[in-house]
């Protein structure tokens, strides 16, 4: 069952983005249900990555200290290069709440997506668009 800290059409949403951005893995409704750091962070590695494939983050969330430094960067990183704020407290909470705060960047990625798509006149391969450009000049945060 999903967990009352989310609303199931949120992770719903969530879901369906990262399917549709290419995330490679399957992500349920019920990974969610209880804290799962391993997955929320391998969710937001990706996401940077994705949203900048050259980004020099400390991506190593072995020991408590190691989590809580690849949280606050990662949150410094997309406040200063995507506009984005996230809640670090929720993203390191790893349930229902950090889904919602994932589901901002997701957000901003998949609409990145669908604007290119419409605008390059395709519908495949979301593996390749450019994001810099839409940011820039659609003005998404």
């Amino acid at each position: 069952r999903v967990t009352s800290t989310m609303s199931y059409r949120d992770m719903r949403n969530f879901t369906e983005m990262l399917r549709a951005l290419g995330y490679p893995r399957l992500v349920s409704m019920e990974n969610f249900c209880s804290p799962n750091f391993a997955l929320v962070a391998e969710i937001l590695q990706w996401l940077v990555r994705r949203y900048d494939p050259g980004s020099d983050l400390p991506m190593d969330t072995d020991t408590e200290q190691d989590r809580l430094l690849f949280i606050k960067s990662v949150s410094q990183f997309m406040a200063t290069k995507a506009h984005i704020k996230l809640n670090a407290k929720k993203v390191y909470g790893a349930d229902g709440y950090a889904v919602k705060e994932l589901l901002k960047i997701a957000s901003m990625l998949y609409e990145a997506m669908k604007s290119n798509r419409v605008s390059e006149g395709h519908a495949h391969a979301p593996e390749q668009f450019d994001i810099a450009s839409k940011v820039d000049r659609k003005g998404i945060k």
